[in-house]
């Protein structure tokens, strides 16, 4: 892991991003800096929300399967606030598939939905945790089937576009999956 640390917050990169980065590359040379930079507008529309009720940021954490901000303030906070905070981050992404047109409208309609879905660290299992309590087994429940719907739509995607995909492509998707394990 690369760490610096200007004015108090910590700025790391883990082996996991690096990784993607490669392995995108692969495909056909170019990084693909659109989804990065719409990763990144969707960060600082969190950073904005958490600035804007006063909540400090420690640390960004750039990972195999995104951007993590880690922020001591946001539990604090009452629950229209963090809901805010946690909507900020899709709604920048609505915002610019609205305001586009072509592949980054879609790439930011997906980035929106994507994040949305109840999986337990994503935004919308944040919101979840903040509906239903941080150990509900409703929480589980639907983080389990996000991920069972994210598997079979990357199952079709193999299916019906096996000849297509490149093996870059299905490496980064696994390495995604599993980035939170390895990254922590």
């Amino acid at each position: 892991m690369i760490t610096f640390a200007p004015r108090k917050l910590r700025i790391s990169f883990t082996f996991g991003f690096f990784f993607i980065i490669a392995l995108t590359s692969l495909r056909d040379g170019s990084l693909g800096a659109q989804p990065l930079l719409f990763c990144l507008l969707h960060e600082l529309g969190h950073l904005a929300a958490m600035k804007l009720f006063g909540a400090s940021v420690s640390e960004i954490k750039f990972y195999g399967a995104g951007i993590c901000i880690l922020s001591e303030g946001v539990e604090s906070l009452s629950k229209p606030r963090r809901a805010l905070v946690y909507l900020a981050g899709p709604a920048v992404n609505l915002i610019l598939a609205a305001l586009s047109g072509g592949s980054a409208a879609l790439i930011n309609l997906s980035l929106a939905v994507f994040n949305l879905l109840p999986v337990a660290y994503f935004d919308g299992g944040r919101l979840a945790a903040l509906i239903f309590g941080e150990s509900s087994r409703v929480c589980f429940i639907l983080s389990a089937l996000s991920c069972l719907l994210i598997g079979a739509a990357a199952l079709s995607a193999l299916i019906l576009y096996g000849k297509t995909l490149s093996p870059s492509s299905l490496m980064t998707l696994f390495f995604i999956a599993f980035s939170r394990l390895l990254d922590g």
